[in-house]
């Protein structure tokens, strides 16, 4: 059904595009199957996506292109914004428009709001309500930064205000309102006296089927090669009330580190001994549990190479939900690259030992105008050695689209979430250089921050930011 779906899609997209990226997947953690292809063109992008949500047939599509400097989206796309631990999601369908500039982001949508599904393989938005919004986000010289937020979903009212400000030492953040007609609060401070300790408060609400509130107080301190932290935590779900508290110290020597953390929560206390070594593209840890009198071992480790990485963490995790507390966490990840062609596997294994996975796999496509394109810059066939990294633009959000060169002629695109990678004949660095007319996403970008050379086995943040046209 999976191939069905995408081989709707291609046949809905021109194949006039300069370049094509084609994503499918299956999630249980999610609880959808389904497929998504995006074109992009030199002034605009589309995306049409198909699949099964939840056992119903769902599908969408969205054309995104610039217009008087403003990024304009028609179609479906989730309108969600986050500041000082406030936050609201809403997957919408209508005409949705943004604008950033250095100090200020504004996005403003109209249409419908309702029911979606976002995925690294598909984005789809069911609509239900008649519903708007807008976000607003002003940056100051003093350090201020004011944030505002408002939706209008069905019959439910979002308004919130944030407002936070950060100096060299202090961090102070706060916002409130009404979160989907309910009351609601949250903050936080931070404050660092020295480069090597640091001291934090939050309070935190979250708004799920019932009203959960959690408040933490934390420390930490690092002298060389030993680090030390510790941290009180309480929680509040419906009326069950949930307090722990958790310390630990780590001795790094060499490639070696050595940790203990102590955890307790609701009576409950754990120990969690750790030895870790780090080699040049391996990790492998050894783990001691210790709970009620009861001892058990486990591995944990991981190894990152050029056309396949793996991992396997165990983590402890604060959940105030369960009435428990502290609880163990593990997490298998796998992914394997294959020229253009990205596969990714992840599997989450809860306390109650229930299994959830997400698989999916991306590649890109190159069309007519992306092959004059590349023969304009020789691109090579690539070589054994990889080279990963992400594009972001000056707010912390992926670029999709953006065109990155290497030392020998390869030209790679990041996708949609912001990552690229490519393969080089020599394990040594190579030059860099972001192709700002080649961009696959429409607009006019400019460069903040590139590193002159790439390191094969090393990622790489590229920084990049819209400009204004005049």
């Amino acid at each position: 059904m999976l191939r069905v779906c995408l081989c709707v899609l291609l046949l809905g997209v021109p194949v006039s595009a300069q370049v094509l990226q084609l994503s499918g997947g299956r999630s249980t953690l999610l609880g959808g199957t389904g497929g998504e292809i995006t074109a992009f063109f030199p002034e605009s992008t589309l995306s049409a996506s198909a699949g099964f949500a939840n056992g119903h047939f769902v599908f969408g599509a969205s054309d995104t292109f610039k217009f008087h400097g403003l990024d304009v989206t028609a179609g479906d796309k989730n309108f969600g914004y986050s500041f000082d631990g406030a936050g609201l999601g809403v997957s919408t369908r209508g005409l949705f428009v943004q604008r950033n500039t250095r100090h200020t982001s504004f996005a403003v949508f109209v249409g419908s709001t309702g029911i979606g599904y976002a995925t690294p393989f598909m984005v789809i938005a069911k609509a239900q309500h008649i519903g708007a919004g807008f976000f607003l986000q002003r940056q100051f010289d003093n350090g201020l930064l004011l944030s505002s937020l408002a939706v209008i979903d069905g019959g439910k009212h979002t308004a919130v205000q944030g407002l936070s400000y950060r100096s060299h030492l202090l961090h102070l953040a706060g916002s409130g309102g009404l979160l989907q007609n309910q009351k609601y609060f949250t903050g936080e401070a931070d404050f660092q006296p020295f480069r090597s300790l640091s001291f934090s408060a939050t309070h935190n609400d979250f708004f799920l089927v019932d009203h959960l509130t959690t408040n933490s107080l934390s420390a930490f301190a690092g002298l060389g090669h030993i680090t030390l932290q510790a941290s009180l935590l309480d929680g509040q779900y419906r009326l069950l009330k949930t307090t722990g508290a958790s310390a630990g110290a780590s001795l790094r020597i060499g490639s070696t580190t050595l940790r203990s953390n102590f955890y307790e929560s609701n009576h409950r206390v754990l120990l969690v001994h750790v030895a870790q070594e780090h080699f040049h593209r391996w990790t492998i840890s050894g783990i001691v549990n210790q709970l009620q009198g009861q001892t058990s071992f486990a591995f944990g480790g991981g190894y990152q190479g050029n056309k396949i990485s793996v991992s396997l963490d165990h983590s402890v995790l604060f959940f105030p939900v369960s009435g428990k507390g502290f609880q163990q966490t593990t997490t298998v990840q796998v992914s394997l690259r294959i020229h253009d062609t990205a596969l990714n596997f992840q599997t989450n294994v809860d306390p109650m030992m229930h299994v959830q996975y997400s698989t999916y796999a991306s590649s890109y496509v190159q069309g007519p105008v992306a092959g004059r394109a590349m023969n304009n810059h020789s691109h090579s066939a690539g070589g054994k050695f990889m080279i990963a990294g992400a594009v972001i633009d000056e707010h912390g959000q992926p670029v999709e689209g953006a065109a990155i060169q290497l030392q020998g002629g390869a030209v790679v695109y990041s996708d949609s979430q912001g990552k690229f990678f490519a393969h080089v004949k020599r394990d040594k660095p190579s030059a860099l250089v972001v192709l700002l007319p080649e961009f696959a996403t429409p607009g006019r970008w400019a460069v903040v921050t590139c590193p002159a050379d790439a390191v094969p086995g090393t990622d790489v943040l590229i920084k990049v930011r819209r400009e204004i046209a005049p």
